[in-house]
């Protein structure tokens, strides 16, 4: 399955968190084409988004606040992974996603901000919807 978690430093002072969510050197050189960043909330404990998969492009998310948990289904060989991430965590985790890997984000609490980087710009032809967490 096309899919790989890191887990990296959060940097806390009394101000508050740095995070370090993607760099230049993390992509691999064929995968240095900028798409678009974006964050997504989710307003309430229970609320799913996602639930697809695309063709053509590599997303890369991660937590900023709040809990979720991520369900991943490769759509070529139908295996199955399930994780939560936890923005409140000591280390921060990313999420990167391939193609025709399907995914869905189920909140555990009552508010979660998702950060998301895309190699290529979003286009409602390279959404595949696909339910893959209720």
């Amino acid at each position: 399955m096309d899919y790989k978690i890191e887990h990296f430093e959060k940097f806390n002072d009394k101000r508050g968190q740095l995070v370090i969510f993607l760099r230049n050197r993390d992509l691999d050189k064929k995968l240095k084409f900028f798409g678009q960043i974006y964050f997504v909330t989710f307003e309430k404990k229970g609320i799913v988004r996602a639930n697809h998969y695309h063709k053509e492009f590599r997303e890369w998310f991660g937590v900023v606040d709040g809990k979720v948990k991520v369900v991943l289904v490769d759509i070529k060989t139908n295996e199955r992974k399930e994780m939560v991430l936890d923005g409140n965590s000591k280390k921060y985790a990313r999420l990167e996603i391939g193609p025709n890997i399907a995914h869905g984000f189920k909140s555990l609490t009552n508010s979660v901000s998702l950060l998301n980087y895309t190699d290529k710009e979003w286009s409602s032809k390279d959404v595949f919807p696909m339910e893959v967490i209720k």
